[in-house]
């Protein structure tokens, strides 16, 4: 399917009086209208509520909610911090924690329904059978490849979470990537352009390349094998990595059921090692 946006301007022409009102205040007013229920924006632009929801139907989505998120979904990448803020700032301030709780939630039961379960395992299998694993993500993905790596180093080796200070380190990093490895990119809207330009090189270089993303519309699904999709709601200027933490979290347990009795041996000697070097705090009773 065409981006939404694109959609409406090619096909502006074609639609009645009234649709071309609803479609012409989406193009003005993308950043807002994605954002308005169907009755707010019927009021905006002088078409009757069930016209709005037809127009929604008549362009093929599943009532006005289907249109409304893959609108939301467009936009995220285009708004800037001090737009989210304006935008996200009147659905939460009433009560912060929970629109903010229950946004992670229904976040995490969206992922749940979407996920593909055969992918999810092809996904598995491609990390346990690569010569190297490589993950990268910038910015605030950071956190998920990092808390990603540390783990998987717990299971697997040969795990490289590529550290991102400059452009030209990226690709020192990244050098000898080739057919035999996994290489996991992940970014949420905004979307990196270094995480983009390593997954391409990974790519040609004839790695295994995995995507951790929100929609397969990302643009890191361009150049993945593998899409896993998280959905990533906007609630503040801040994106919502809850569920694509647990969508990491799931991968971490699979691949510790499917090498079980490694996992145990390393992680014994590891407890080991803690112990000697007092790595964690004992309670009073030990």
């Amino acid at each position: 399917m065409k981006n939404i946006l694109k959609r409406l301007e090619d096909d502006l022409s074609t639609y009645s009086k009234t649709q071309r009102l609803i479609a012409e205040y989406i193009l003005k007013n993308y950043d807002k209208a994605a954002f308005m229920t169907a009755a707010k924006l019927s009021a905006k632009t002088g078409a009757s509520e069930s016209t709005v929801v037809r127009f929604a139907a008549e362009l093929g989505y599943d009532g006005y909610p289907a249109m409304q998120r893959e609108l939301q979904n467009v936009i995220k990448n285009k708004l800037t911090a001090t737009q989210r803020i304006e935008i996200t700032g009147d659905k939460i301030r009433a009560d912060v924690v929970d629109s903010v709780l229950r946004a992670d939630a229904e976040n995490i039961l969206a992922t749940i329904d979407t996920i593909d379960r055969d992918e999810f395992n092809k996904v598995i299998e491609c990390i346990l059978s690569a010569h190297n694993i490589y993950i990268i993500g910038i910015r605030a993905s950071s956190a998920l490849a990092q808390f990603l790596g540390f783990y998987l180093n717990h299971i697997v080796p040969n795990v490289h979470v590529i550290s991102t200070i400059s452009g030209s380190e990226v690709f020192e990093q990244i050098l000898r990537v080739s057919g035999e490895d996994a290489f996991i990119g992940v970014s949420f809207p905004r979307y990196s352009k270094r995480t983009l330009k390593a997954m391409k090189y990974a790519h040609s270089k004839g790695a295994k390349v995995i995507a951790i993303t929100d929609t397969e519309s990302s643009p890191l699904c361009q150049y993945a094998d593998y899409k896993m999709t998280a959905r990533s709601g906007m609630v503040s200027f801040a994106d919502s990595l809850v569920a694509p933490l647990s969508l990491i979290n799931a991968i971490i347990a699979a691949l510790s059921i499917k090498k079980e009795n490694e996992v145990v041996n390393t992680l014994s000697s590891l407890e080991a090692i803690w112990d000697e070097y007092n790595v964690y705090e004992k309670s009073d009773n030990e």
